[in-house]
């Protein structure tokens, strides 16, 4: 349990993939040209979050990004289309999925940068972003496959690289939603009848 969160945070228990297995399952998917690799931005299940995500973000007021679980980059190429001066910094563990990043994003030059995070360890990861360096720390599609340690290293992480009084922390994921959102329920059991 995380201190000051017990009343507000409740524990998925649904299986996680360790580190190794997730990093296979996404190199998999980036080597079959699975659609959900790297489609988040513009498909069913990620679109409308993304959507979300891009009006809450105010990424006009931007000069850096980190994407945690960058995938193939098409968030970052979305995003950095719009924003000339923004530079971002990606990291995956699946070292096939930062290839087609690479290839997506070698037109933004020095304005990115990608990181394979080897070990599929976040917080050695970040440990290399410094503290109070970064406007938008974002993660799609990600934590929910990540146990609850790795999960909250990430979150911590972010607070600690984001700068104290502009910086915002944006996540998306697959989740069960509220009992009252039927649509949400659905949609989730359907994503977990089709790729656990």
């Amino acid at each position: 349990k995380r201190p000051g969160n017990a009343d507000s945070w409740v524990p998925d228990r649904r299986p996680v993939l360790s580190r190794a297995e997730a990093r296979d399952v996404y190199d998999g998917f980036a080597r079959k040209g699975h659609h959900t690799a790297g489609r988040d931005a513009q498909s069913g299940y990620g679109g409308p979050a993304v959507k979300a995500l891009l009006e809450m973000a105010a990424f006009d007021e931007v000069e850096s990004v980190v994407d945690f679980g960058c995938g193939q980059a098409k968030l970052a190429e979305l995003i950095l289309n719009m924003h000339d001066k923004m530079t971002w910094l990606g990291f995956d563990q699946s070292s096939e999925m930062l290839e087609r990043a690479q290839s997506r994003l070698t037109p933004f030059g020095d304005r990115v940068k990608l990181v394979l995070v080897a070990d599929g360890n976040p917080a050695a990861a970040l440990a290399s972003v410094p503290a109070a360096s970064v406007d938008r720390f974002v993660s799609t599609y990600c934590l929910d496959l990540m146990s609850d340690a790795d999960m909250f290293a990430v979150i911590d992480d972010a607070e600690r690289c984001l700068r104290p009084e502009t910086g915002v922390m944006l996540l998306a994921g697959i989740t069960w939603g509220y009992r009252l959102s039927l649509f949400t329920f659905l949609t989730t059991a359907v994503w977990e009848v089709l790729y656990r």
